[in-house]
């Protein structure tokens, strides 16, 4: 039976509860100081966000349908032993905001199917709203950040900034992010929940990763990891799979002169 078949008014054992929690955080990466801050070199946080929105706005008003097969498994070691639920959807999204989830197959512990990953993917669903996504979004509105310099990230040149959310909701965290120089995108993004997402929960983590595909920037791998008060670990791994973008308009050529003129400023030494 699918996951969208469930009963949602039994009640959870608090452990599934601290689970479920931390697992509703892990979807809002995709979507993020002092203004004085530098690197020596004249490039400032104010620069960075500012370029880092603007690329963001052109690539989202690009970016129209797209689909991927994505893989979400859980693995739960602790109180009673070990417990695998693993959950595969079909994505399809289509511009502005909209993301329909199709349940392609699902395997292990239906609690942790029913209870926890289908609340992961609904979740993603209100992420998408745009109000939501205003509160997501990466800028000094919402986060104080701090350059703390320059990284090459595989064979990418990026921009390391540690954030801090200025309103700390299910919706924020802190933690370190990776901003290519040269399409002013997020890379990657280490940190943890701003807020505890549960009593039951004592720590929780995650690294997010991102690829690109075509002219866009989106969700490769993300990694999750929550430490349970009463025992164990839950360890929530998403593999977003191959994406097929369906529809999108050619970036304007501004962009590309925008590009060229912040990479004239240099990268921080």
């Amino acid at each position: 039976m699918a996951c969208a078949n469930l009963q949602r008014t039994v009640r959870l054992h608090p452990l599934v509860q601290g689970i479920g929690f931390f697992a509703l955080l892990c979807v809002v990466l995709p979507l993020l100081a002092s203004a004085q801050n530098n690197a020596g070199n004249g490039v400032t946080v104010q620069d960075i966000s500012d370029h880092l929105q603007a690329m963001n706005r052109v690539r989202q008003a690009a970016l129209l349908q797209y689909e991927s097969e994505r893989t979400y498994q859980l693995q739960y070691q602790g109180i009673g032993g070990g417990h695998f639920a693993e959950l595969v959807v079909q994505l399809v999204y289509q511009a502005p905001d909209q993301k329909h989830f199709l349940v392609k197959s699902e395997k292990g512990s239906r609690l942790l199917c029913h209870k926890v990953l289908w609340k992961l993917v609904e979740s993603e669903e209100e992420a998408a709203q745009k109000t939501n996504r205003l509160q997501m979004t990466l800028n000094l509105q919402n986060y104080t950040m701090q350059l703390v310099g320059q990284e090459l990230l595989g064979n990418i040149p990026t921009y390391v900034l540690d954030v801090t959310p200025k309103s700390p909701s299910k919706f924020s965290y802190r933690g370190r992010v990776w901003i290519s120089t040269a399409d002013y995108a997020v890379v990657r993004i280490s940190g943890e929940p701003a807020k505890n997402p549960s009593w039951w929960v004592n720590h929780a983590s995650f690294d997010s990763h991102y690829a690109k595909v075509g002219d866009f920037w989106l969700p490769e791998e993300n990694i999750s990891t929550s430490h349970v008060r009463i025992g164990g670990e839950a360890r929530l791994t998403i593999d977003y799979g191959q994406y097929h973008i369906l529809q999108a308009a050619p970036l304007p050529a501004e962009q590309n002169s925008e590009l060229a003129r912040t990479q004239s400023i240099g990268p921080a030494q």
